[in-house]
């Protein structure tokens, strides 16, 4: 019997057609099957990079002074603002001192004003232990309970760029109003600039400027 070799094997046909009808549809499901990893593993590189920079943001204040009508002075963020601009030192140092001595019946109001005290503070600093001393000395929330106290910044001079004194008057006055005494003081405050980084803090010491140093002393 002769065996016709120029016949093409059943086994190879059945091959060559399966490759031609389903041969692309695996071909294609293999591209997408790597396009689909391809997309999930840039999804997840770029979800990681966001959530690193989701730590590394900073918040940057942005700074408006106004004068006493309310018109904008000047503008801009911290590091815009020269270090030694009098007016944003003494606005804040002024702020700071009336925050410290003022005394009100108001114990919200009288939180608000101790929460901005310490908003200039920092806790390794000098400034903070005196500072504590003084409230462990002498409650302001005690005191109100039988007296209040406004205060009257007279005078904020730069003896340099870090170091100012400052003069203000206390009115002492009964809870009836009536005024029983009035001291002036004087205080000397050396102080720094550090772009603050909590929004708490922020929205109190808006440009970082903060009282290392803090000595006062009544004046006769």
């Amino acid at each position: 019997m002769a065996i016709n070799h120029g016949s093409e094997s059943p086994f190879l046909a059945a091959r060559q057609e399966w490759t031609e009808r389903y041969g692309s549809y695996v071909q294609a499901a293999r591209t997408w099957r790597i396009v689909g990893i391809l997309g999930l593993s840039m999804a997840v590189i770029g979800f990681s990079y966001a959530m690193y920079l989701s730590t590394q943001v900073k918040l940057v204040p942005y700074i408006v002074e106004v004068d006493k009508l309310g018109t904008s002075v000047t503008a801009g963020f911290p590091q815009q603002i020269e270090y030694a601009d009098p007016r944003v030192v003494r606005a804040t140092l002024g702020n700071f001192i009336t925050s410290f001595r003022s005394i009100t019946p108001d114990a919200v109001v009288q939180k608000q004003y101790i929460d901005r005290t310490y908003a200039l503070l920092r806790t390794s600093d000098p400034s903070t232990q005196k500072v504590n001393a003084w409230f462990r000395a002498n409650s302001p929330f005690e005191k109100a309970k039988t007296s209040t106290v406004s205060i009257e910044v007279n005078n904020i001079v730069a003896l340099s760029n870090q170091t100012h004194q400052v003069d203000w008057t206390e009115y002492e006055r009964d809870r009836k109003g009536k005024e029983t005494g009035t001291r002036r003081f004087r205080g000397i405050a050396t102080v720094t600039l550090t772009a603050p980084q909590d929004e708490a803090i922020i929205r109190l010491n808006p440009i970082g400027l903060y009282v290392q140093d803090f000595d006062w002393t009544a004046q006769l």
